[in-house]
Parts: structure tokens; C-alpha cells; sequence
């Protein structure tokens, strides 16, 4: 059927569209990916060098390849080795339980408090320049380009921040308790409430971060039912309270009438 309808001519999708690839670890192979030894990598028959930030241990399962903003490439390698390698805990026999908050980051039921520094806060005022900045170059220009490229650079900045310190805390309990439990958080639901201080907080990439450490160093985490009323019961008593507002930040027991701070309790 003819038409006068216009039409362009076929486009080839941009390389810059593909942000990552996966490879499974076929050894002897010209498809797929293995380490031939050293710093090397070999892709498709091709071989490169990367910097290898640990040693690589266990059978080799998959790779993958991933380039962020700035254009910088990262190799993600998949392996399969034995539970027994995990180092046997080194906490101190205690348990504790925490609880996630905005004001502290975190509240321990042994009464110890952490802050979380808000990197992004910190920053915002560099990366509003940054943003400005980005607005006012000309598109497709060169001097556009090396904008974003200081924008996500500045971006780049907070998040390697803020996961440093993610590790470094979640480091620090481990070495300290042997059993974490921790509250299972509706993200979506506190993002909607507050926004961007959540997700500069991360707590999710937190619990992510601490279990794995927690799987290294023979730590046991538990996760708390989302809708288990922690904050509602009394813990001198066990009573619970048919409704505690979220501005409530520190109530009275009827039952035994034990003062109680609700991030504590």
C-alpha cells in the first residue's frame, strides 16, 4: 500500500545507549571470558588489562562489564567457592537491634546512637553550580560535554562517599556484635514522605552493605517484620498501644508507666 507519508532512513542505535554486558566464563573458547593470568582478562578472544582491586578466588561463573557517567568501566566477576571459607565471628557475644531513623541514622537498642554525615547535603551547593552550569552550555557542544562530565564527577563524588562510609559502619558492628536485627523498611513509602533526605541516608544500600559483611565475618543479621508494632510496645511490659502518631517521638506506658524514647524502645 503507498502512501505519502514520509519516512526516514534506518539509524544505527548508539554505542553510548549499552551501559553494561554480560559474559558467561567459557575457558579455551572464543566466545565469553576468562583470566589467563595476571591482570588480564580475555573477551571474546580479545585480551585487556584492569587493575585488580582483590584477588579472585573459586570457580568462575560470569562477568560483567559496566561503564558509568564519567565513562569509566568496571569488571564485575561472579564466583562459586565453599561456605566454610568465612572467617568465624568476631563480635563480642552480644545481640542488638536498631532502628532506622532520620534525625540518627541509626539507634541501637544498647543505647548507642550513629549519625549519618548527609554527603549529598553537604555538597548540594556544588552540584546546583554544577547543574547551572550544565543549563547554560549550548547542546552538542564540546564545552556541554565537559559539564556533565563535572556533574557526574560531582555526583560520582557523594555516592563513593557515602558508600565508604556505609562500609566502614557496617565494619565496625560486625566486629562488635554477633547477632544484628534490623527493621525491613518500606522505601517507596518514605521516599514518598520525605523525599531526598531518604535516599541520601541509603538505608537500603546500608542493609545491603552490612550483610554481606555480616556473611564475611560469620555474623548473623535477622530482619523485624515490617509490620511488627516495635515502637507501640512497651518494653518494660510488653503492652502495646492502639496508636503512637509518627510525631511522637517519646511516650508514657499506661500499663507499668515506663517513660520510653520511641527510637530507643
Amino acid at each position: 500500500l503507498l502512501t505519502k507519508r514520509r519516512v526516514s532512513p534506518p539509524t544505527f542505535k548508539s554505542k553510548r545507549k549499552y551501559k553494561s554486558f554480560t559474559r558467561k566464563c567459557n575457558a579455551g573458547k572464543s566466545v565469553g571470558w576468562n583470566l589467563p593470568g595476571g591482570n588480564v582478562v580475555r573477551i571474546d578472544g580479545v585480551d585487556f588489562r584492569f587493575h585488580k582491586s582483590r584477588e579472585i578466588e573459586g570457580k568462575l561463573k560470569t562477568m560483567t562489564v559496566k561503564r558509568d557517567r564519567l565513562g569509566d568501566v568496571y569488571i564485575y566477576i561472579v564466583c562459586e567457592y565453599d561456605a566454610e571459607r568465612v572467617a568465624v565471628g568476631t563480635g563480642a557475644g552480644d545481640a542488638v537491634g536498631f532502628d532506622f531513623g532520620l534525625k540518627n541514622f541509626l539507634v541501637g537498642s544498647d543505647g548507642s546512637k550513629h549519625v549519618s554525615p548527609q554527603f549529598f547535603k553537604r555538597d548540594m551547593n556544588r552540584i546546583r553550580r554544577a547543574n547551572r552550569e550544565l543549563s547554560r552550555k549550548k547542546k552538542g557542544s564540546k564545552n556541554r560535554e565537559r559539564a556533565r562530565l563535572h556533574l557526574a564527577r560531582e555526583h560520582k563524588r557523594v555516592a563513593n562517599r557515602r558508600r565508604d562510609h556505609h562500609f566502614k559502619l557496617a565494619r565496625e558492628l560486625c566486629e562488635k556484635y554477633s547477632l544484628i536485627a534490623l527493621e525491613d523498611l518500606n522505601m517507596n513509602a518514605m521516599k514518598s514522605l520525605w523525599g531526598r533526605k531518604v535516599s541520601d541516608l541509603g538505608f537500603a544500600d546500608f542493609v545491603s552493605i552490612l550483610g554481606w559483611t555480616a556473611f564475611k565475618l560469620g555474623v548473623e543479621t535477622v530482619s523485624v517484620p515490617r509490620f511488627y508494632p516495635s515502637s507501640k510496645t512497651c518494653s518494660a511490659c510488653g503492652h502495646i498501644l492502639d496508636k503512637l502518631d509518627l510525631r511522637t517521638r517519646e511516650w508514657t506506658c499506661p500499663a507499668c508507666g515506663a517513660r520510653h524514647d520511641r527510637d530507643l524502645n
